[in-house]
């Protein structure tokens, strides 16, 4: 009983120690073309249904498996698109809204994800 509980504790210290290790250079650059990737996926999506909303709801796990990425990863490059301003959580748990309205009108004047500075 007591193993379980230990067990929980120490899933939750792990998680958060990952969260207060900053990312090298490397990874954040990963982190951007994934964050990119999903743009483009949102834009295809958008495509496919010949409509020009200027949104797109997406599943971190629908996500996730079509990247071959974990849901943290993928969770951690939707964050990215947040504080861009290309994304927002979504009122649908586990579910994001891309905003491409937005994505394409940053990119036409000459700002990108590739932009950011790494911290």
């Amino acid at each position: 009983m007591y193993w379980e509980q230990f067990g929980r504790v120490i899933v939750h210290v792990k998680r958060a120690l990952r969260k207060d290790r900053r990312l090298t250079a490397e990874e954040f650059n990963q982190l951007l073309e994934l964050s990119e990737a999903i743009i483009d996926y949102g834009r295809m999506i958008q495509e496919y249904r010949r409509r020009s909303v200027p949104n797109v709801i997406l599943e971190i796990t629908e996500l996730a498996n079509r990247f071959r990425e974990t849901p943290q990863t993928i969770n951690d490059a939707l964050l990215l698109l947040r504080d861009v301003g290309c994304a927002e959580p979504a009122e649908l748990d586990g579910c994001w809204k891309l905003q491409l309205a937005g994505a394409s009108s940053r990119r036409s004047q000459g700002v990108s994800l590739g932009d950011a500075l790494v911290p």
